[in-house]
């Protein structure tokens, strides 16, 4: 199925490197022009430098997160003819967080998945085991919340298969999905992920209550002007900007009841994540009219 969304960030990013390629060609006349040849190859040498760490980083980005080519094994979103949604929290348990959008989530029947950090289950195992008790699902977000792609293949097979074992020892769920941390992955990832039997999943729409300062007012307004049936939400109830724990989650608490409200009243249902990916109702799949 062609991506229209995924086509224009790879046209961005070609058009990216051509401008940086003009850019530089422009420059360097420029400054050629008002210094010494060796200032100026200096000068053009470091900016050159800088350029290609920037656009490095860009690239790596988009491949890493967004991927190229049919990806049936990652989900960021589930079937969009659905009223649907599902809420995921990330990077947790947390005594501080996790416990008050828990009651939330009681007191409004609603279902999540928690993709939990094994070192923190390990912090905080009785948490753990009311988020199972509970009856909401839980997933793996890696043992110590490091970047999968930049780790060694030893290293990459602890994060997932360390935290596998630490979460269904304390809860007694063996965690069906697996997030990589920032959404980051690479080929070594998604084939440990498939043998552990983890479906890998990501979101569609991400609150951005890790940020600095937001606000619980920021998180529904955005979500209001977002969602849509199909979505796959993130939250945190833990986690931290540059850390894996430590930030501010007070914005979410304060925030998730009015969200589920606001989604509620667009007609919308917020279901398991297992029924929003893997049991849409037929009309999710309209019938295609083929010639006899």
């Amino acid at each position: 199925m062609f991506n229209l969304e995924f086509a224009l960030r790879v046209i961005i990013l070609l058009a990216s490197l051509v401008l940086i390629s003009l850019f530089y060609r422009f420059l360097g006349k420029k400054v050629t022009h008002f210094f010494e040849l060796r200032e100026a190859n200096f000068i053009i040498n470091f900016l050159s430098i800088i350029l290609g760490v920037i656009t490095l980083f860009v690239f790596f980005f988009v491949y890493v997160y967004y991927g190229f080519g049919y990806q049936p094994d990652i989900y960021r979103t589930g079937h969009r003819g659905t009223n649907k949604v599902a809420f995921t929290f990330d990077d947790g348990p947390s005594e501080e967080f996790t416990l008050p959008i828990l009651d939330i989530l009681e007191e409004n029947n609603v279902p999540a998945t928690f993709f939990m950090v094994g070192s923190h289950v390990e912090k905080f195992p009785e948490v753990a085991r009311k988020v199972a008790k509970q009856g909401h699902a839980i997933g793996n977000h890696t043992q110590n919340h490091r970047n999968l792609p930049t780790l060694s293949t030893i290293d990459l097979h602890k994060e997932l298969v360390e935290a596998t074992a630490i979460i269904t020892e304390t809860t007694g769920v063996y965690p069906s999905f697996m997030r990589p941390p920032r959404g980051m992955y690479d080929g070594r990832s998604r084939r440990l992920a498939k043998l552990l039997g983890q479906e890998i999943v990501l979101w569609s729409i991400s609150t951005r209550d890790w940020r600095y300062g937001v606000t619980a007012n920021y998180i529904t307004r955005f979500v209001d002007t977002k969602v849509q049936g199909g979505d796959i939400i993130l939250f945190h109830d833990s986690g931290a900007l540059l850390r894996s724990e430590g930030g501010d989650r007070t914005a979410t608490v304060q925030a998730l009841p009015d969200v589920i409200n606001i989604i509620r009243s667009k007609g919308l249902e917020i279901v398991a994540l297992e029924e929003l990916l893997h049991n849409a109702p037929a009309e999710a799949f309209p019938q295609i009219d083929r010639p006899e």
